[in-house]
């Protein structure tokens, strides 16, 4: 057994942890939420946050700790072993690890075989405990985005944490105060003793403030902080009563810190905090969460309808012009909102679930707001399922390729197809992209995911192509995260020279939160592709804000009309002007058209009334496994498709 590395001033690190007025014998009430959150969260029997003494080990708070779990000495904990970490500490099997195999706590009644920690620090640094979970069954899938969850749940116990020790240390200086002022009246005569006791009393108030002010407030932008938001969302809902809680997150504010410089960053966080303050009542509260994350409580509101007027505001008000350094910046936002108690009644689930669709509303695109829905948490917890079986789907080869048909619409003439990805599940059978994909793009194989779907599908089309179907197409679906890992340009040349496809036949289909997310490192790869004769497709198009300004700036070749407006092209007018307004757009900038989503003969015949080229839909072919599709069409000589 390894015994945990010493830590350097280790006095003045139980100085710290002593300003916290923790024992053995007593746990914290207030970080109770945070182990029962942590433990669902994870699905895991144990959490616990330990505090690291001298040569023990204590629980401030724990959940599912049995009877085995009695051996609280420093030198076989896992928490002593985890703040001596810089960050995240993962035992996928103690087992296997050199330094916990022959630990008793995994030997032993116990048995231990995960765990995963995060470090808990005071503000000056020095590690106190840590925030735990774990498992008597081995996990080897956890991931990044866990990691992100785990160190998010300890920014709460640190929270907790450090008003327990403002508390106390408020409590020992007015012990102090109270004490100077005992032996002051002993040694003074009545007069003299009233006049200390009213300076004390004023001093001891002063003191009282401005450690008030220090746990409450935010010191860059002078809003309230982390801990005193929670606090004040908790006051709220302790009592039967309605509130809504606004998640608001700058939309690329790090290209800002990158290109102009942190002091310019805080300007701008300066001025958006009072613009905030602003548009707010004087019963909200508005906090600095961290970064460029603020958050928003106002009570008494039951009415999705005045929480989303209130996000409209909040974003319109971001959305003012910024003067800074002789310079006019315009900036967007992202919100979440979630009310209670229709989406919760607890103070950290409702904060949370805040959250949830704040990022959702990230991922929907810029500048948007979206309000909690309970499949969110459903989603997320899919998403923690699913992403710990991908490297087990990607090592066992359990990814495939589905192909939808792609016609010319006044001939009936294949001209090619789209590779679309699917998982052959062991358990659950053959599963859509829309049930995995949030969990593949987030992760970390997302490269390795479409580097493989892009090397299936040249491969699979230049074998069509030798049977005889010489003019074939291949469109090829990008994940952001290709422009950002490796070079991508490089790779896909790389990938039809080595399956002998001429870069005309191959088709890469990109959206646009893609281009958007990854800016000019996006534009340059694209135009080095289009410039080898590689075509560039624009997937979606008309669903997001910035369509008409991508069409000028990138080297596009196809534009794809979404599902959405060619479903409704007979029966609205709306969509068939929408529909024409992109083809006259498309036709105008030399680009060729496809519509998906078409599904009867008269949507086919409007579209090619509207002079739309290419078609993609249910009425030309289902998606099929490669074999399935070259029966279906037969790819050994030119094919038509009947009308």
């Amino acid at each position: 057994m390894k015994c945990p590395s010493p830590l350097p001033n280790e006095s003045e690190r139980l100085h710290a942890l002593s300003e916290y007025g923790l024992d053995p014998q007593h746990s914290l009430p207030s970080l109770d939420p945070v182990v029962r959150i942590a433990s669902r969260m994870f699905n895991m029997p144990v959490s616990a946050i330990n505090m690291i003494g001298s040569d023990h080990v204590f629980f401030a708070a724990s959940v599912g700790v049995g009877v085995g779990v009695t051996d609280m000495r420093r030198d076989v904990s896992f928490c002593a072993h985890a703040i001596t970490q810089g960050d995240v500490m993962v035992v996928p099997d103690a087992r296997l690890d050199d330094r916990f195999h022959d630990n008793p706590l995994v030997s032993g009644e116990a048995n231990i075989r995960f765990y995963a920690g995060v470090p808990l620090h005071s503000p000056e640094g020095h590690p106190l405990g840590a925030l735990c979970i774990i498992d008597t069954e081995p996990h080897g899938d956890f991931g990044e985005e866990d990691k992100d969850r785990l160190r998010e749940l300890a920014r709460m116990a640190g929270d907790r944490l450090e008003l327990r020790r403002v508390e106390v240390c408020a409590e020992h200086a007015r012990e102090e105060a109270q004490a100077r002022a005992q032996q002051e009246r002993a040694n003074a005569a009545l007069a003299a003793a009233a006049a200390q006791q009213a300076d004390s009393d004023m001093a001891r108030k002063r003191e009282n403030d401005d450690l008030r002010k220090l746990s409450s407030f935010d010191p860059l932008t002078g809003l309230a902080n982390r801990g005193i938001f929670y606090r004040r969302v908790e006051e709220v809902l302790s009592h039967p009563s309605s509130a809504a809680i606004l998640m608001v997150d700058l939309d690329g504010f790090k290209d800002i810190n990158d290109t102009m410089g942190h002091a310019v960053g805080d300007v701008i966080l300066r001025e958006l905090a009072a613009r905030l303050a602003r548009t707010v009542g004087l019963c909200d509260t508005v906090a600095r969460l961290g970064g460029d994350e603020f958050a928003i409580l106002q009570p008494n509101v039951m009415d999705l309808k005045q929480a989303t007027e209130l996000a409209q505001a909040v974003l319109a008000r971001v959305a003012e012009p910024i003067s800074v350094q002789g310079q006019e910046l315009r900036l967007t936002a992202s919100c979440g909102v979630a009310l209670a108690p229709l989406h919760a009644h607890e103070a950290l689930e409702l904060v949370g679930n805040a959250d949830l669709a704040l990022v959702k509303a990230k991922a929907v695109g810029r500048g948007r707001i979206f309000v909690f829905v309970p499949n969110l948490r459903l989603e997320a917890v899919a998403r923690r399922l699913y992403g710990m079986e991908l490297h087990r789907a990607v090592a066992n080869g359990e990814f495939l390729l589905f192909y939808q048909p792609q016609i010319k619409l006044a001939s009936g003439e294949l001209t090619g197809a789209e590779a679309l990805l699917r998982w052959r599940h062991p358990q659950l059978g053959l599963l859509a992209p829309g049930v995995f994909l949030p969990s593949l793009e987030g992760g970390p194989l997302a490269a390795t995911v479409g580097s493989w779907v892009l090397d299936e599908a040249c491969s699979q089309a230049a074998f069509w192509r030798r049977s005889g179907a010489h003019d074939f197409r291949i469109g090829v679906n990008l994940f952001g995260v290709q422009f950002r890992v490796g070079d991508l340009a490089t790779e896909v040349m790389e990938t039809l020279a080595r399956h002998g496809l001429p870069p005309e036949a191959l088709e890469l289909e990109i959206t646009e939160n893609i281009v958007l997310n990854n800016d000019d490192t996006a534009l340059e790869i694209l135009r080095r592709l289009r410039a080898h004769g590689v075509g560039i497709s624009f997937d979606d198009f008309g669903t997001g804000y910035a369509s008409l300004s991508l069409l000028k700036t990138h080297p596009l070749t196809r534009i794809k009309i979404d599902r959405s407006f060619v479903s409704g092209i007979l029966e609205s007018k709306r969509d068939a002007t929408v529909i024409r307004a992109i083809l006259d757009v498309a036709h105008s900038f030399d680009l060729c058209t496809i519509a998906e989503g078409i599904e009867t003969d008269a949507q086919r015949e409007r579209l090619l009334a509207e002079h739309c080229e290419e078609g993609q839909g249910y009425l030309f072919g289902r998606p099929l496994p490669a074999q399935q599709f070259a029966q279906t069409f037969g790819l050994e000589a030119a094919l038509r498709i009947s009308a």
